[in-house]
């Protein structure tokens, strides 16, 4: 099968996936897991690399990271080589650790970090093992699992240094409530999977998120997947739109002064929604910088926006559709 090619630019985030070989174990004890959790520490220092989620498995872990300097694979590389060393030392276990190269799919900004790291943290009760327990104990063995940034999230005091807790914030004003809030959220999902990401998650194998991000990815990936040395991962500069002219371009479609999408409240109403979308598509800023600019709105918020504007494909999303075209076109007539 031809090696899946990536996209890469900066601040991207990916959701990564890594299993043994022939999906033989790749952690036997809890030191093996102790010592893969130091270098995953190292290598996101060394990095920049930022880590929201991750899950170690028996035989496979799970990451969700932003590369804020487009490294993914140099990272990644490192991570596989320094801890396949040490599993030739400890384990007398020689070559590759790791099935091949590792999975990694291109997320549609924050619209999805917070399913996904709901996801990433449910692992451990998603096994063959788990499926005739009931809730309570399923509960259990969730909030047992040591191996996972979930313990994190939930208690203050199993927080490790290495992770990015800034999801957080969407959960509630103080962290104390915040952490209780992210319990009943993943909690929901103890019996019963999200149905809607799980379906996204099988769209592609190159990208999360809505129908144009992933027929986006999957374009610009086109022709690039022969297998040969040369069909490198396709590195993307970062073209953005200044939030300027998305403001300037709305505001003359509904007939009002671009300031007045930025006030606190929703006196413009469709307008600032269409904003908050083209926004969050062409701008680069993530969903909590472009909420604070559009009067004070929560990341939360504004993944509900956008979640609205996709599945009612009406007057709204053909507009959004509309102004993101002639954007793009003015964008590249300057270029």
């Amino acid at each position: 099968m031809p090696r899946p090619p990536r996209i890469d630019f900066p601040d991207a985030l990916y959701h990564v996936i890594s299993r043994g070989n022939g999906r033989a174990d790749i952690f036997w004890t809890d030191d093996d897991r102790l010592r893969f959790l130091r270098q995953l520490a190292d290598g996101l220092q060394t990095a920049g690399v930022r880590l929201y989620a991750y899950v170690l498995m028996d035989n496979h872990f799970h990451l969700l990271v932003r590369t804020p300097r487009a490294n993914l694979s140099r990272f990644m590389q490192r991570l596989g080589t320094s801890y396949a060393l040490y599993c030739r030392y400890k384990h007398r276990k020689p070559g590759h650790q790791l099935e091949g190269r590792f999975k990694a799919k291109l997320v549609e900004d924050e619209a999805y970090l917070l399913a996904l790291t709901r996801y990433i943290h449910l692992n451990p009760i998603k096994t063959a093992a788990c499926r005739r327990l009931d809730k309570a104990e399923r509960v259990r063995r969730l909030d047992a699992w040591p191996w996972s940034s979930y313990p994190g999230y939930v208690c203050a005091k199993r927080a490790a240094a290495f992770v990015c807790y800034d999801l957080l914030k969407d959960y509630g004003r103080c962290r104390a409530v915040a952490r209780r809030n992210y319990r009943a959220y993943t909690n929901a999902c103890i019996m019963e999977d999200d149905r809607q990401l799980h379906d996204v998650l099988r769209a592609s194998r190159y990208a999360i998120g809505g129908p144009e991000f992933i027929d986006q990815t999957e374009r610009r990936l086109q022709g690039r997947r022969s297998g040969r040395i040369q069909d490198a991962d396709l590195a993307l500069p970062r073209r953005t739109v200044s939030i300027e002219r998305i403001d300037k371009l709305v505001a003359a479609e509904f007939g009002i002064e671009p300031t007045h999408l930025k006030a606190h409240g929703n006196r413009t109403g469709e307008a600032k929604r269409i904003a908050l979308e083209l926004a969050c598509r062409l701008t680069g800023w993530t969903q909590r910088a472009i909420g604070a600019y559009y009067g004070g709105i929560s990341s939360g918020a504004v993944c509900m926006v956008r979640r609205k504007i996709r599945e009612h494909a009406g007057a709204p999303a053909k507009t959004v559709e509309r102004l993101q075209k002639k954007l793009t076109q003015d964008r590249e007539q300057q270029q």
